[in-house]
């Protein structure tokens, strides 16, 4: 007869010897929230810019948006690649078209769908996201993979007609100070092809009134490398005028200010260029962009080489840069007529 253990404390336990398998055990996962602050985190150590960094988290937040209203909130292992192409389409078909932009969201209300190069903005975004979560081996499948950018037209900017240009610069009324600041935002983009946030975080120190050129330093810069700008006489006497006129008002260190001395911000100009435009009947759109392409088209046609308008512009890759120079019917004419070897064959004849 077998005596127990009375201290035996396994006795009378259950005990399992044959294994049973289960279905697979799915481990802790991160809300998309939360994976977008990790990759965050890892993008700030790479000392990407700030801006950089607003944008993806902005377009990764239209993304969890669309989730959380489709979906319900769910972890970043349970996005597919199905679940992105469908946002893909949705972007591309339903989404309003100024739906939560800053002052245009009463414009064209009933337009759906947004342009194709807004949707590869997002579509960049997804990728680069996903892309980093695989590789630091937080999720275990890329579901944008496989993720393609749509097919867009080369051509998506018309820049404005001399004509135009000329409305749009009658168009601020220069007793105004914060419009005649406005005309001198207009004017150093048409000679110089500035950028807008490069125009609204322009420091006084950067301006050389000596040698008439404006010298951006790297941090400034989308490439990370110093850009000097050489301006027209006309250009440095507005910006001298203007500093000289705000620091009769204000001690401020940019050289575009708001009334009330602070720096312009870069929707406050954008905003003012639409009103322009409309006060001016332009039948465009019209914005610092265009007319950094405005800038670009018409050093070309006027003579500049293209390595000198792609230093100009700060462009790390001289396609971008072509991109930029939309030469249009009556350019082609004109250049044509000018150059064409058939007229100069015919004349020395």
């Amino acid at each position: 007869m077998r005596i127990g253990n009375r201290n035996d404390k396994r006795e009378g336990r259950r005990q399992v010897f044959d294994r049973q398998p289960l279905p697979d055990v799915n481990l802790p996962s991160y809300t998309l929230q939360e994976a977008v602050d990790y990759v965050m985190k890892i993008k700030r150590a790479n000392n990407l810019k700030e801006r950089t960094l607003r944008g993806y988290i902005e377009n990764m937040d239209y993304f969890i948006e669309w989730v959380n209203a489709k979906y319900g909130e769910i972890s970043i292992q349970d996005v597919s690649a199905t679940m992105m192409r469908d946002y893909v389409l949705w972007c591309a078909n339903e989404k309003g078209y100024y739906e939560g932009h800053p002052f245009k969201s009463e414009f064209s209300k009933d337009r759906l769908g947004l342009a194709a190069s807004s949707v590869n903005v997002r579509i960049r975004v997804l990728r680069t996201f996903f892309n980093v979560l695989y590789s630091e081996e937080v999720i275990d499948r890329n579901p944008a993979l496989n993720l393609s950018l749509m097919r867009q037209d080369v051509d998506t900017v018309e820049p404005l007609t001399e004509d135009e240009l000329k409305r749009l610069l009658r168009a601020p009324d220069q007793k105004s100070y914060a419009q005649w600041r406005d005309y001198c935002a207009l004017i150093l983009i048409l000679d110089s092809g500035m950028r807008l946030n490069e125009i609204c975080s322009l420091e006084k120190t950067e301006i050389d009134f000596v040698k008439k050129q404006i010298i951006l330093p790297a941090v400034k810069n989308k490439n990370r490398k110093s850009r000097v700008l050489p301006l027209s006489i006309e250009t440095i006497r507005l910006l001298r005028q203007l500093i000289a006129e705000s620091e009769e008002h204000f001690e401020s260190r940019y050289v575009f200010n708001t009334n009330y001395g602070e720096q312009l911000s870069e929707k406050t100009l954008q905003k003012s260029f639409v009103n322009y435009a409309e006060k001016a009947k332009i039948g465009k759109r019209v914005s610092p962009h265009v007319l950094r392409h405005n800038f670009a088209t018409m050093a070309a046609i006027n003579g500049m080489d293209v390595f000198s308008l792609m230093k100009m512009m700060g462009h790390a890759d001289i396609a971008t840069t072509r991109k930029y120079v939309q030469v249009s019917g009556e350019d082609l004419a004109e250049q044509h007529k000018r150059f064409s070897p058939l007229a100069k064959v015919l004349k020395r004849g």
